[in-house]
């Protein structure tokens, strides 16, 4: 269990860091998009302060998995934007469904593994 722990932490983790610094640094090329997916991402691109702080948020979990520090609040920190991944790849992007189905599923898997951490969350 430690062994499927630490590589879905440390895929997903590289995963978070480098579409995060792809994006701060354009390292990735405008991908052609069309319909409502465009419009989504304009609309996204227009908001100015979504993006930048998504990434930075996907920056710091993918740091936190990575290092397996602080992986506890990285979970929960992260896992608003992966059901965003997951509904957007669903809705209108259905080609990259099958990476933000691991993303999303692999984030699940850590919240499990890392349950004993939540449990005083939920109690009255």
């Amino acid at each position: 269990m430690k062994t499927a722990i630490f590589f879905i932490r440390t895929v997903i983790g590289l995963l978070l860091i480098l579409v995060a610094l792809a994006y701060f640094f354009n390292l990735l090329p405008d991908l052609s998009t069309t319909g409502d997916f465009k419009a989504f991402q304009l609309g996204l691109i227009s908001s100015v302060y979504l993006m930048p702080m998504v990434k930075t948020i996907e920056l710091l979990c993918g740091i936190s998995y990575v290092a397996g520090k602080y992986v506890t609040i990285s979970n929960l920190m992260v896992l608003p934007v992966s059901i965003n991944i997951l509904f957007l790849n669903f809705f209108l992007n259905p080609n990259g469904l099958p990476l933000a189905l691991f993303v999303f599923l692999g984030n699940l898997f850590l919240i499990y593994s890392y349950w004993k951490n939540y449990k005083p969350l939920f109690k009255a």
